[in-house]
């Protein structure tokens, strides 16, 4: 465990020190369950975002079938640059 100090302000301070003492608990007890959640939801957070992503890609993967792909179409555009940059130097 390291030590980590941190401000809170007054109000902060009765608050936590009530819930403390209501749970018989430490402070820095609180801090850590709260820590904790805080980190807990961010990961849920971050995974439904990631499985709502996921989901979006598998439901469109192949709905423009009619497209090149990625690579050839960039290709493309490069090819058809090239052509017109060189027709403006003649």
């Amino acid at each position: 465990m390291r030590r980590t100090q941190i401000y809170l302000d007054d109000e902060q301070t009765a608050r936590l020190d009530r819930r403390a003492a209501a749970e018989g608990a430490s402070r820095s007890t609180l801090i850590r369950r709260a820590v904790d959640e805080y980190l807990t939801q961010e990961e849920r957070d971050t995974a439904a975002w990631r499985a709502q992503w996921k989901k979006a890609v598998e439901e469109t993967a192949g709905i423009a079938s009619y497209l090149e792909e990625g690579s050839e179409y960039v290709e493309g555009v490069r090819r058809r640059d090239a052509e017109r940059l060189s027709g403006l130097g003649s």
